[in-house]
C-alpha cells in the first residue's frame, strides 16, 4: 500500500510542474475576446478604429457553435488577431431580430467579415478550427479595402 501511495505521489510531483506551468502560461496570455452586441455603436467603433467587423452567428442549440466558443475562440492566436484587428460581434440568429432578418437563412455557425459600413467582405459557414480561423482572419485583413 505504501508503495502505491509513493508511486502516485511521485507521478503527481513529476507531472504537476509541466501541467501547472502550462496552465498558468495559458491563463496569463489568454485575454478573452472583447465581444460586442449587434448595434450601431459597434459599427461606429469599427469605423473610428479603422477595423473590420467579425460577425459570429450562433444559436443556443448548435453544437458546433459551442465548439467554436470552446476551442477556436479560446485559442490565444485567434484572440490576439481578433482583439487587435476586428470589432467582434456575437449574435444569436434566434434572439437578435436584425440578424434573423439578414442572416437567418445562412446557417450556424456562421462567420461573416463586414466593413464598418456593413458591406459583406467574406462569409463562411460551419465550424472553423483555430489554425484555419487565424488564416481566415489574416487573409481578410490583407484583402480588405483600406480606409484612410
Amino acid at each position: 500500500m505504501l508503495q502505491i501511495i509513493r508511486t502516485l505521489l511521485l507521478s503527481f510531483l513529476c507531472l504537476y510542474p509541466v501541467y501547472g506551468f502550462a496552465q498558468a502560461a495559458i491563463a496569463e496570455n489568454n485575454h478573452p475576446i472583447q465581444w460586442h452586441h449587434w448595434s450601431q455603436d459597434a459599427f461606429k467603433l469599427a469605423e473610428e478604429q479603422n477595423k473590420l467587423i467579425l460577425l459570429d452567428l450562433s444559436a443556443e442549440w448548435c453544437q458546433f457553435c459551442k465548439k467554436m466558443k470552446a476551442v477556436t475562440y479560446k485559442d490565444p492566436e485567434v484572440i490576439e488577431i481578433i482583439n487587435n484587428n476586428y470589432i467582434a460581434i456575437n449574435a444569436d440568429i434566434e434572439t437578435t431580430q436584425a440578424i434573423k432578418v439578414l442572416y437567418g437563412n445562412f446557417g450556424v455557425p456562421g462567420t461573416i467579415i463586414l466593413s464598418s459600413d456593413k458591406k459583406e467582405l467574406n462569409k463562411r459557414l460551419g465550424y472553423i478550427a483555430p489554425q484555419q480561423m487565424q488564416w481566415h482572419l489574416l487573409g481578410n485583413l490583407q484583402d480588405a479595402p483600406v480606409n484612410n
